[in-house]
């Protein structure tokens, strides 16, 4: 994703209207509030927790934010396919693809920080495979790999 790396970077024109229009497709109102969270995440170009979040928006707007409000945005933003939530550090992230569905699989870096989402048809075919052997029916399906990125790899070896 071509993310904005300035934290005041204002959201990308290309970013807001795919938001706006995944939201009109199911029906839901992409708000100034939920869009400020949008914002924040695709402007800070690292996965957060909710009170990284909260400190962000705080700052960004001059005063307290209740941070039930925040985790209702995220929910949305989740529903709507516009954000992630790695299970494993509890942190979330915008989308790299948000104008499609699609399984998550992520490449987290345990160096760095630095988060990759990939898409695997083979992989979601598989684990779906092996839920149907079992008779189990995922409510979603969520790989998180850790290890380290090449970069890291990299600087390692020097």
């Amino acid at each position: 994703m071509a993310r904005q790396s300035a934290s005041a970077a204002p959201l990308a024109a290309k970013w807001r209207k795919l938001a706006e229009a995944r939201c009109a497709e199911k029906g839901e109102r992409l708000t100034p509030a939920r869009l400020a969270v949008y914002a924040e995440m695709l402007a800070c170009n690292r996965p957060l927790s909710a009170y990284e979040l909260i400190a962000l928006l705080e700052q960004r707007q001059g005063r307290k934010i209740a941070p039930l409000s925040v985790y209702r945005h995220l929910d949305f933003l989740m529903r709507n396919g516009l954000v992630h939530r790695l299970q494993s550090a509890q942190t979330y992230l915008p989308c790299d693809h948000p104008d499609h569905p699609h399984e998550s699989q992520f490449l987290l870096c345990s160096s760095c920080g630095h988060v990759d989402e990939v898409e695997s048809r083979g992989l979601e075919t598989l684990l779906s495979q092996i839920a149907d052997e079992h008779g189990f029916r995922p409510d979603d399906t969520v790989v998180e790999i850790k290890g380290v990125c090449g970069t890291c790899a990299v600087e390692d070896s020097h």
